[in-house]
């Protein structure tokens, strides 16, 4: 407490000395009034985070996922909604416009090595599963209960957040994307559960460990 009191009088002093010196109004004063503001094409760069929705094919059961980036949450009561752009091409628009479901999984860093897999091509064409197995990030099954046999759709490892989400209404039409207005049934994080007996091989194997979400 003595220590959040010595910094506000401290900033109370400096205020008052910039004030008195005529700082605050040359500060207000310091912009350029001869810039004026210019058209131009290129959008602001926006650092935001980035997502992969994993979707299931309700004909053959078979899991996809793409790279989100216009994913941002937009109500928290009385439900948690979330809004995400969805690219009219790809399989993922289309497999969630049929099941209305997903799980929308926020990436980590290690995770960037994916991005041209699951952003750069189509599951029409590609075996996503395949590629990402190629790159040490094998699928695995979503278990909201700990029972991955009653799991119908397989996610990432290691994702800093898992959100169930399903759509509200219907998809609104915004030009290259849709707009999926989603809400968000159920959120989860990473564990790591182990076998007392695999305890001692645990430090020289990771696969041991096995994630449950």
């Amino acid at each position: 407490a003595k220590s959040s009191y010595s910094l506000f009088l401290w900033i109370l002093v400096g205020l008052l000395e910039a004030s008195s010196s005529g700082g605050v109004f040359a500060l207000s004063s310091s912009f350029d009034e001869s810039v004026q503001l210019q058209p131009t094409p290129d959008p602001p760069l926006l650092d935001v985070p980035t997502y992969s929705l994993a979707t299931r094919d309700k004909k053959n059961g078979q899991t996809g996922m793409n790279i989100l980036t216009y994913v941002s949450p937009i109500s928290v009561r009385p439900d948690r909604i979330w809004a995400l752009g969805l690219y009219k091409e790809s399989w993922t628009h289309e497999q969630f416009a049929s099941t209305g479901e997903a799980v929308l999984q926020l990436l980590a860093p290690h995770h960037a090595k994916l991005v041209r897999v699951l952003g750069g091509s189509s599951t029409r064409e590609v075996n996503k599963q395949e590629k990402c197995a190629e790159l040490d990030m094998p699928w695995i099954p979503f278990s909201e209960d700990g029972d991955e046999e009653s799991s119908s759709i397989q996610v990432l490892p290691g994702c800093v957040h898992y959100l169930k989400v399903r759509l509200v209404g219907d998809l609104i039409d915004c030009g290259s994307h849709d707009l999926a207005m989603c809400k968000v049934e159920s959120m989860f994080v990473p564990t790591t559960t182990r076998d007392d007996d695999d305890d001692d091989e645990d430090d020289n194997n990771n696969t041991a460990n096995k994630q449950a979400l």
